[in-house]
Parts: structure tokens; sequence; C-alpha cells
């Protein structure tokens, strides 16, 4: 094997903004680094190839300075990681190494490549890495020289000027045995995330997939392709994995001997399956004396147990990321979010009571059931909550999901080709309710900003946490992405 070097790029923003490529659906507000490539990364490093991540928007390279880079470099390899959003962009990106770099290999991975594979094969030279595709890349490295890409499961290539989709590649039973992402290759001091106070801070994953059944549902962004390509073979979810507590220790033990100070857990769902709480128990006991701050993303009803609450807090969690969605439980049920209401607030409060901040994420537009009466009605009790951090998004129908099949037969698109379009969900609608337009829609969100944000109340409560300039800059930076 013929050790190469290989560049995973993320390109400079071309209309203004960088997608955000972790959860996928959003310009993002504060940047932090996309562990889904350093997994890969790792691999191929322990290998013995030569890994380099050139994230533009972080390090505030242009698009000239990102062409001058590629006319001197030698990679023998170019990844792109990409999200709905990142498309153009990526695509521009190729273009751009086309004409400076020749022919050298691009594959493109992540959900947009995974769920529409042959618009981004575009020449014989250019591939698909689909769905979970740490191995997958193993292997295409491994049959670049020889070009026995028939091999490669996973693999989405072009043969004589046909585009070739090979069978899937199966599903990691066993995350333990992946190595730690590299985050050696990141520049960690220039990412933050406001939830987490400690600096560095980074992102971790525990598990793979939700057992949830929203209609509406884009899981963060690798989950999504991991969950498109075995829908799209095996016409449904795929299972949730997840890595051992012992497993899960030993890389925060990884990151505090790195330096880092708060770690951002990214799973769709931190307590995996039902009926795994004492795993969760087990795994905080471990890490409790590293005394590293984190904070996860969980269900508000695996949130219920007040056990597992103050394992958590004991153990340095200081938010937990709830998709409550709405108040409304007409909405909740035609969702299919297995969810009550009561769960809701009764997870909050016992999250407050232990010291742990809920942050709420509020979504718009996910059921003709919804008013803008019920909508005010949520922003209201989540004022009265005086949580510290809420988003609001308004509902995309993706073409991978089931609400975009529910909107795409009931004419509900607001669009004029009556389709799905990738837009900034914070910023736009593209589905027309009934009872709520698409042009509401974007109202109530810009509404909602800054009816919750901008009240005096939360404004002095944001002040009086910063505890010096760094601070200072980061709350100023995600505000300016947040309302302009």
């Amino acid at each position: 094997m013929i050790n190469m070097k290989v560049t995973f790029l993320m390109p400079p923003a071309l209309k203004g903004k960088a997608p955000e490529r972790i959860f996928g659906c959003n310009y993002g507000l504060f940047y932090q680094p996309n562990i889904f490539i350093l997994y890969p990364a790792a691999m191929l490093e322990k290998k013995g190839h030569k890994v380099v991540v050139l994230d533009c928007p972080l390090e505030k390279i242009s698009w000239k300075g990102l062409k001058n880079y590629l006319k001197n470099d030698k990679s023998d390899l170019y990844i792109f990681y990409t999200v709905f959003l990142a498309e153009e962009t990526d695509k521009h990106a190729a273009k751009l190494i086309r004409e400076t770099a020749g022919n050298v290999p691009i594959v493109f991975m992540g959900p947009e490549p995974t769920s529409r594979p042959n618009d981004f094969t575009l020449d014989e030279n250019t591939f698909v890495a689909r769905g979970e595709v740490e191995y997958t890349l193993m292997d295409f490295i491994n049959n670049l020289k020889s070009r026995r890409f028939n091999k490669v499961r996973g693999l989405t290539w072009m043969n004589d000027g046909k585009i070739v989709h090979n069978p899937p590649r199966e599903l990691i039973k066993d995350l333990d045995r992946l190595p730690f992402p590299d985050r050696r290759l990141i520049k960690k001091d220039l990412y933050f995330n406001p939830k987490l106070q400690g600096r560095p801070s980074t992102v971790m994953l525990t598990s793979r997939n939700c057992y949830g059944r929203c209609i509406y549902c884009i899981p963060c962004s690798y989950m999504f392709a991991r969950e498109i390509e075995h829908k799209r073979f095996f016409n449904c979810k795929p299972p949730v994995r997840v890595r051992s507590p012992k497993n899960i220790y030993e890389e925060f033990k990884l990151l505090k001997k790195q330096g880092y100070k708060a770690v951002a857990i990214i799973d769709d769902n931190f307590m995996g399956l039902k009926g795994q709480e004492e795993r969760i128990i087990k795994l905080c006991e471990l890490i409790k004396p590293l005394k590293v701050e984190w904070g996860c993303l969980a269900r508000a009803d695996q949130l219920q147990n007040e056990n597992v609450i103050k394992s958590m807090a004991d153990a340095g969690c200081v938010y937990v990321d709830i998709g409550a969605e709405s108040f409304d439980q007409k909405v909740l049920d035609f969702v299919h979010k297995d969810l009550k209401v009561g769960d809701i607030f009764n997870a909050i409060f016992l999250l407050k009571k232990h010291m742990i901040e809920p942050k709420i994420n509020i979504l718009f537009g996910t059921s003709p059931y919804e008013t803008e009466e019920s909508i005010r009605w949520t922003v209201k009790m989540l004022k009265e909550l005086n949580i510290d951090w809420v988003s609001f998004d308004v509902t995309i129908p993706h073409p991978q999901t089931e609400f975009y099949k529910m909107v795409k037969q009931n004419r509900w698109f607001g669009t004029e080709s009556n389709d799905y379009t990738p837009v900034d969900p914070m910023r736009r609608a593209t589905v027309d309710f009934p009872k709520l337009k698409h042009e509401k829609l974007e109202s109530l969100v810009k509404w909602a900003y800054r009816e919750y944000y901008l009240r005096p109340q939360y404004i002095w409560k944001r002040l009086s946490k910063i505890r010096n300039l760094q601070d200072f800059k980061e709350l100023v930076q995600t505000a300016r992405r947040l309302f302009f």
C-alpha cells in the first residue's frame, strides 16, 4: 500500500455564510469541530497516510487563498463532507480542484451525497462514499491505485461513463473498535460552544442514531447519512449502536490530557436505548473524577429518572439539549414524537433542580394543526420557564423524511415547484399549511428570537455571566449570526 496525502476540505463560504456541518441544517451560530471527518482521519493516519483538515471558514481562508493553496498542494485525494446547505459550495470547490490540481481523486461523503449519489459522481475520478464511511474510505484508498472499485462496498463511482452503485456496507457493530477522533488535526482554540464555559471545548459521539420515529427528523448529519443508506436498502431505520462506558471514559481521559476543559456530546440521543439508565449512571461514575464540563442531547421522556439526572450533574453535565418542538400536544402527536407535554415540563424541572441548564429546540411548521396562537403560547411558556438557550427553526421537509412525502402529497409546499428547496430554517420556510403560510412562519421565527432574547431580563442575565473579554467576544459573535 502506498502512503498518500489526504485532505478533508471545508471550503470558504460561497454566499456570505458558511453552512454548519455537524447537524447540517443551518448556518451555524458558532464553530464546532466536525468530528465525523476526524474518525476516518484517525484510521487513515494509523495506516501511515498523511492527513490534513482544512477548515477555510474557521481559518478565514478566502477563495483566492484556497486557489493559491491548491496550486501548491500535493494531496493525492480530497474529501468533502457535504450537508444539504453545502452542496453548491462544495461542488464549486471541486471544480476549483479540477482547474488547479488536475484529475486528482475527489470523494464526497455525508448526508447529501448519500441521498443523491448520482448528482455528486461528476466524472470518473469523483466518488461518493455512502452512509457510514470509516471502512469504506479505507477500502477505497487500498484500491485506488489498482482502481478495483467494484470491491468497495458503500461506494458510488463512474465506469465507462456509467454510474455504478456498489452494495451497501454492513453497519459497524462494535463502536469501541474505532480509534478516537484525531483532534490533533484541528486548531482546537478556534472552536467554541457558548453553552459551555470551559475553553478549549470539543465534541464527542458516544452512540449512533436514535430509536425515535418523528416524521420530520433530520438527525445530526452523519447519523442522517447512516439512516438514508440503511433505509434505501432495508426500508427501515438503522439499529442504535452505543459505546461502552469504559470506552467513553478512555476518550474523556485523553481529552483531559490534551487540555480540553469542556465536551459537547452530540449524539441524537445521549441516553441510547430505552432501559439503559444503569449504563448512563456507570459512565457518570467513571468520568466524575475527571472534572470535565459537558453537555448532551436527550429525549425528554428519558429524562424522568431523578437518579440519572443527579448522576449526570455530579459528573459535570451543565446542559441538556431537548427536542421539544412544541408545547401543543396535538402537534406532538401528529409528528409521532411519542412524548407528552408534561414530560417536557418534568424534564426541565428535574434538570433545573440539579443545576443542569435545559436547552430547548422548537420547530414551527411541523403540523397542519399548528396555529399562530399555539406558537405564541409555546414562546410564552418558554419565557416563564426562563431558560438560557432556546432555538427556533422552521421544519424543512427533506426528501428523505416521512414529512416530505406528506407535504408533497397534500401540496403544502409554498414553492413554485411544489418541492423541496434547501434553505436555512432559521430564516426561511417552504411549507404552506391551510392555517399558516410560509411568510407567516418566517415572520414568527424572527418574532420569536427577538421576543425571547431581547428581553432586558435575559440580556442582563447573559451579561452577568461574562467572565472575560473572550466570553464577551463569543457572545457578540453568536448574537451577530443570530440577528443579522
